[in-house]
């Protein structure tokens, strides 16, 4: 009896350890499980080597025509349209009476201030003889002479105010828009057309830090237009803003005289060459690889498949590509692409 109960006991703790053993091992599975497995893997990237490039001496840039002169002309008086002498696309020369609006009241008031003033002077010169004799005192002689001067400011007060509902050219050029029509009413500030010059016309093109600095003002541009590249035109730098904009450009005026027989129009794209001066091999590398800003530039250099970050020293802007001054040698290998996952040394593998 004893031997059986000893028998059972040993059973027991067998089985008990072996349920100990097997519940031990269940939780370190599931514990290793729950481990995060955390691997580093290489940074995808595009890369393209530093260049040696034949440059011309050219700067190439690619702008808009606008008219030098262009204003919207408004009316100035308050009435209806009773005359309308222009329509889209017409020239018109400085001076020309565009509209004109109901004055028959201004003309009026004109009229009676005329009368004013001839009485107003009539007065005035006969008083001064009067004043001469000492027939009137001073004090008599001020006020009249205070009543002419009163009518002549009226006087012109409605001759400006008759002569606004004429509304004029303020310069010779092309009619642009027309925004009236014969018996609209208008109050002073309605727009009624819209007019440009375009003798002569600007381009304003935005020039890298670089280009700025060795551009001057008088110096002559090349201008070539899509429409008619048998015509060449030539223009002036007028102007260099002294100021660069958001992107770190600035902004230069060039003016093209537009007296040939081929006249361009306001709005045009124009192909505009600037003889820079200087031509050969240059080192280059896309401007993609700007990890900075172009003020203060830097690329990534892929060397045995690792990105070092480095700072560069650009040149000259050719659109797409940026001259390298220093800080790179020729075949440097420079990141284009996925440079906003890359960090100072990080493992790269390189797509193309």
């Amino acid at each position: 009896m004893k031997k059986k109960t000893i028998i059972a006991s040993v059973t027991i703790v067998g089985l008990l350890g072996i349920m100990t053993w097997t519940l031990a091992s269940n939780k370190k599975a599931i514990d290793s499980s729950k481990e995060v497995k955390t691997t580093q893997s290489d940074v995808t990237v595009t890369v393209a080597p530093a260049e040696m490039t034949e440059t011309n001496a050219s700067l190439e840039l690619v702008g808009t025509t606008q008219a030098c002169k262009e204003v919207n002309i408004a009316s100035e008086s308050a009435g209806k349209i009773v005359q309308v002498n222009f329509k889209m696309g017409d020239f018109v020369t400085k001076g020309k009476v565009l509209a004109k609006i109901d004055d028959t009241y201004k003309r009026l008031a004109y009229d009676n201030a005329k009368l004013s003033y001839e009485k107003c002077k009539d007065d005035y010169n006969r008083n001064i003889s009067l004043h001469q004799g000492e027939a009137i005192s001073d004090t008599q002689l001020r006020d009249i002479k205070m009543a002419f001067e009163n009518a002549t400011i009226q006087l012109e007060n409605a001759k400006k105010q008759w002569d606004d509902t004429k509304i004029t050219a303020p310069f010779s050029g092309y009619i642009t828009t027309q925004n009236t029509e014969l018996g609209a009413y208008v109050n002073p500030g309605t727009v009624i057309a819209g007019i440009a010059d375009i003798s002569d016309l600007k381009v304003i093109l935005d020039v890298s830090e670089s280009n700025a600095y060795e551009l001057r003002e008088g110096q002559q541009v090349n201008i070539i237009v899509d429409i008619n590249s048998q015509a060449n035109y030539t223009g002036k730098i007028s102007n260099i803003s002294p100021k660069a904009s958001a992107s770190h450009t600035y902004p230069v005026e060039i003016i093209i005289p537009n007296n040939r027989k081929e006249k361009l129009k306001a709005g045009t794209y124009v192909n505009v060459s600037v003889n820079m001066g200087k031509s050969g091999k240059t080192l280059m590398i896309p401007r993609d690889a700007i990890v900075s800003s172009v003020k203060d530039p830097s690329v990534y250099v892929v060397n045995n498949n690792e990105a070092k970050l480095v700072k560069i020293t650009t040149g000259r802007n050719f659109n797409s590509k940026l001259e390298v001054a220093a800080g790179l040698n020729e075949g440097d290998k420079v990141v284009t692409n996925g440079q906003i996952n890359l960090t100072d040394g990080a493992k790269v593998a390189i797509l193309n």
